[in-house]
Parts: structure tokens; sequence; C-alpha cells
């Protein structure tokens, strides 16, 4: 008798490099997806809401060692996830994570290559993961992670002017295609060679519902990473940089002329959070997270190219808060300090913020 059970589908796993990779999304262009370009009745073609352009930036710096406390991949995974839901639900524009301890030679975990990756692979748009985030041990439960709902994370049926692509073919001649999620490339005329991620500007906004394959590609041209936030007021994702202190995170800025701001947040000999003014006018706005155990003063300690002790780590700051002083906890986890930091400094930061 002919065996009548229906064939089982092959799942993807993290250990087959040739299956792995992340799928596209349902409401993503994919290869599994109709390329129909009329819109469905439940899902009409909508724009991608315009903000309100600012050249400020606000910069965040966390300690590696954040993730000492969760025991397994799965809970560093999932404490990486909220930490970077954290940062694009307050428009933070660029990650630092510093070293602010030495690191175990028997760590399996490299925390700053770790953190790195988790928040890489979250703000990369579904479409580009598989072309620009590396497979690594570190990602095996980047399945755990929530999405972060982006501007430039458009969904099927949202239209955008701005869109993140990967670079494909190029020549002299005829510039270079670029796969920006819609069913038809786009070509630049620049020659890009393959596998670099770009800011493009197309002519006029585009849904890649509206798109179909075989078209032609379409006209765009290559633009800076921060012209959609200072044009147009979309929040365009996070830069990572990686400092191996504490004081790296301040002199190694990618900032011409430096952060001329700094916020210190601290549960030792810090000021009251609630009973400041709150940042004076910035352009380059850093706050500065300390460790879960000895905070920025145990950092400083550490900083062997710093001559400052810990005790006078105020004097490095142009404010220096306590987020814990009126909580009713003994201890506020890091996670939870960066919400209610960034909730308390959030409205002064859009109000003295320079746009210029």
């Amino acid at each position: 008798m002919a065996n009548t059970q229906p064939k089982r589908r092959t799942v993807k796993s993290f250990d087959n490099q040739f299956l792995s990779g992340p799928d596209y999304d349902r409401e993503r262009p994919g290869k599994y997806q109709k390329t129909t370009h009329e819109p469905t009745h439940h899902q009409q073609v909508t724009t991608v809401a315009k903000g309100t352009p600012r050249s400020y930036t606000v910069s965040l710096a966390i300690p590696s060692s954040i993730i000492d406390g969760a025991p397994t991949l799965e809970m560093k995974t999932i404490l990486a996830g909220q930490i970077a839901r954290s940062l694009v639900i307050f428009n933070v524009d660029e990650i630092i994570i510093y070293q602010d301890k030495i690191q175990k030679a028997h760590h399996k975990v490299d925390p700053n290559l770790f953190l790195a990756r988790v928040f890489q692979y979250m703000e990369t748009p579904q479409y580009l993961r598989k072309a620009l985030v590396p497979l690594s041990p570190d990602l095996k439960f980047a399945g755990l992670l929530p999405p972060l709902d982006v501007p430039h994370h458009p969904g099927m049926h949202e239209q955008t002017r701005y869109r993140e692509g990967v670079t494909l073919m190029s020549n002299k001649e005829d510039g270079t295609l670029v796969d920006v999620g819609l069913f038809r490339r786009v070509r630049i005329d620049k020659a890009i060679q393959p596998g670099v991620r770009v800011t493009v500007e197309l002519g006029s906004p585009i849904a890649a519902m509206e798109t179909r394959k075989g078209q032609k590609p379409l006209p765009a041209k290559v633009v800076s990473p921060k012209a959609p936030r200072e044009k147009m007021g979309l929040y365009w994702g996070y830069s990572i940089r990686l400092a191996s202190s504490i004081s790296r995170v301040m002199t190694e800025s990618p900032y011409e002329d430096g952060y001329d701001y700094m916020v210190g947040v601290s549960d030792r000999s810090a000021k009251d959070m609630y009973g400041v003014s709150g940042p004076k006018e910035f352009r380059h706005l850093l706050v500065a997270f300390g460790g879960p155990m000895g905070g920025l003063q145990e950092a400083i300690e550490a900083d062997e190219d710093l001559k400052v002790a810990g005790e006078d780590a105020t004097e490095m700051f142009d404010m220096f808060i306590d987020p814990n002083a009126q909580s009713g906890t003994r201890a506020v986890r890091l996670e939870e300090s960066i919400t209610m930091v960034m909730s308390v400094l959030k409205p002064t930061i859009m109000k003295v913020g320079k746009r210029d």
C-alpha cells in the first residue's frame, strides 16, 4: 500500500547555512510572495509618516557587563532585544557598547561582540539580513527577538522615498543595481562593489506591492544615512560602536566636535533625576550608563587612560543623575534605568536639541 502521509517540509535551522537565515515577513517581498501589484482590500497603500526634521543626535553608552546577570544565551538575547527596543522608542541615533571591567578568559560569550551582533541583526531591515548579517552562534536565538518596526523597515504596503539596500552588480557605464526590498531593483549612477549597505533616495515614494518582477530598475541616488532624519524627520535606526573603556566612549566620538553635552547615570553619589532641570542646548548628546554593580565609578576606576578616581566621576559629566533615588526597589536594572531616564529627558531633548 502506498504511503499516503504528506511529505514533510525541511525545517530551517541555524546549523544549516544553506537553509538558515531570516525569512521574509509575510508582509514583505520575497520569493514566497505573490508578485501582484494590486493592493488587497484589507491592506491599502499607506505612506510612512513624516516627523520634524532635526540635525541633533542622541547617543547612549552601555557597559557590556549588562548581560553577565543573564545565565543563558536565550536570556541574554531577550535582554539585548529589550534594550534595542528602548533605543528606537527614544530615537537613539548611536549606541556605544563599552568595556567596564576586565573580561574573564573562560567566558563562552564575548559580551561586547554579542551585544553588537544582536543590535546589528535587529536594526538591519528583514530583507537585507541574509546578505548583510553573517551567521554566528550569538544569533542562535534571534527568533526570540521582537521586531523594531521602524521607518526603514517598511511593510509591503508602505510607501517611502528613502530605503535601505544592498549593492549587487555594478560597472562604470551603468552604475550599480541595488536590492531595496522591492520586487524591482533600483539603479544608482555610482559604481560600488557588491555587498555594501547603502541608503538610497527614490524619485517618488513607492511601496513594494506597487512593483512586480521583470520591471526595469528604478532610478535612485545614494544619500547619507542621516538624510531621512535631517530632511523628513524620519528616525532611521542607530549606528553601533564598540569602545574599550569609558574614556574612549567620549574621545572616539564620530562627530567632528565630539559630544557637547554629556549625562552620566549612576546610583552612587548622583543627584536625584527628578530634581534636575535637564540638559541645556546641544547638538550631540551623550547619555552614559554604568554597570549593574559598580556603576560608572567602577568603569572609571578600571580605565587605565584616566587619572580620575571613581568618586570624582561627576566631574566628567555636565549632569550626573540617579534614577533610583525615589524608586520602591533597592536596585534598578539597567534596562529599566534606560526607560526611566530617557522618559524624563525626552521632553527636554526635543525642546533644546538644535535642529539647524
